[in-house]
């Protein structure tokens, strides 16, 4: 079951630039529904080989946008000069960014153009882990957190959190370094380890100091929101499947999570509370919680759409894009979100290589495209070097699913990713 996607012919006739645009099947499907709406796209980018890992340029899903500009995308004059005519007015109706790395820089660069955007320190208060613990202060719904510069700091912040806690990059994306620390030689292992870390994974540069939070146990969600004029919308509660300790790699998502009213009023109020501390009014949000035994914790709030399929979930079951709204946001246009219906559910399993090597073949493809109703969504091919979990960046694709329901969706996509299997040319090195 698919609602039918609404209408945004608000697109007609306008710009946007993106600064770094977010990859995988879900993301250009966004790209090409705007544009056959009369969008146009610019995608501004530092480094064109990141999407293509050697590949050429021109065979990539993104070569459909309308103009790439090369530019530092993590220099925010740079990045103005490109959208800013001779007569110092913008080129483009919108710029934007979905990428954790880029977010703020453009809401910065929106900011200084006199284009609609979220406030830049909001955003830089939620992609910063540990300043989101700082605005969160003393609210029931926070987690304790100890953010470590140095060695010697460790078994203060030992004595602080006691075991088990988590350990994390204060800023990164897709998962990267999160693991649980269950006692005083998993954390000097996860501090040498973490602190070494001195550049993002777009190479920003980084301090080396690591978070640490308390661990909450508790099934873990995210809420899925579009904030306009300070008001946020909820789309939905998506579920978070886990691989677990230590690392805490998502496996797969289904939509929408049925809640009880007194559970969802609680857990909205939490997702809307944090939003307005960190003075979040304008754009999308992917908000992380957990339900703990004393009430929802807030894990991160990523000032995004969603990624992992997620927002093709929202759409099929909604009829609304969260990409789509997020672009009419960014062109100046109110999306008329409500009132969020839902029809259906749907589902999606990550697919991960469980062998380090070269991608031989795959085997069991055609069987798995022919499970009903399932879309089998692969970025890799034959020659890429696959990687084994680490973090969510070695996610070879997706099976996704719609259908009369979340549960039923995720059996088929399950089904589906159970028949694939990637065989490599193994790295013995």
């Amino acid at each position: 079951m698919t609602t039918p996607l609404a209408d945004y012919a608000q697109f007609a006739g306008k710009r946007i630039a993106i600064v770094e645009h977010m990859q995988n099947h879900p993301f250009v499907l966004g790209l090409r529904q705007a544009q056959e709406h009369g969008l146009e796209v610019w995608l501004l980018t530092g480094d064109r080989s990141w999407y293509t890992h050697g590949h050429d340029w021109d065979t990539h899903p993104l070569a459909i946008v309308d103009q790439v500009i090369d530019v530092d995308t993590t220099d925010l004059d740079a990045v103005l000069a490109v959208v800013t005519g001779e007569d110092g007015a913008p080129l483009v109706d919108g710029l934007t960014s979905f990428s954790d790395y880029h977010t703020e820089l453009a809401a910065r660069a929106a900011q200084r153009l006199g284009l609609p955007g979220p406030d830049p320190e909001a955003v830089r208060t939620a992609n910063i882990k540990d300043h989101l613990r700082i605005a969160l202060g003393d609210e029931p719904f926070n987690i304790p957190h100890v953010l470590v510069g140095h060695r010697g700091q460790l078994d203060e912040a030992a004595r602080r959190l006691g075991f088990p806690m988590i350990a994390k990059p204060p800023a990164e994306a897709i998962s990267y370094g999160v693991r649980r620390v269950d006692d005083m030689a998993g954390l000097v292992e996860a501090w040498e380890e973490l602190s070494a870390v001195r550049h993002s994974l777009r190479g920003q540069p980084r301090s080396g100091d690591v978070l640490l939070e308390q661990y909450v146990e508790g099934e873990e969600v995210s809420v899925e929101t579009m904030t306009v004029d300070g008001h946020t919308h909820v789309f939905g509660v998506t579920s978070k499947d886990l691989f677990g300790d230590p690392a805490y790699i998502e496996c797969g998502h289904t939509f929408p999570v049925p809640l009880s009213d007194e559970e969802r009023d609680e857990l909205y109020h939490v997702v809307r509370t944090t939003l307005e501390m960190i003075g979040y009014r304008h754009g999308p949000c992917h908000t992380e919680v957990r339900r703990t035994e004393s009430g929802w914790r807030i894990i991160e709030a990523n000032p995004r759409t969603p990624s992992s399929c997620m927002t093709m979930l929202v759409t099929d079951v909604t009829g609304r894009s969260p990409i789509l709204d997020a672009w009419l946001l960014t062109i100046g246009v109110t999306p008329p979100i409500e009132p969020v219906v839902h029809r259906g559910g749907a589902a999606v399993r990550m697919i991960y290589p469980t062998r380090r090597g070269t991608l031989s073949h795959i085997d069991g493809l055609e069987a798995a495209a022919a499970v009903e109703n399932v879309q089998v969504l692969l970025h890799v091919e034959k020659g890429d070097h696959l990687l084994q979990r680490m973090d969510n960046s070695s996610c070879v694709g997706f099976t996704y699913c719609n259908g009369p329901d979340r549960l039923a969706a995720q059996e088929l996509a399950d089904k589906a990713a159970a028949l694939l299997d990637f065989v490599v040319e193994e790295d013995l090195r």
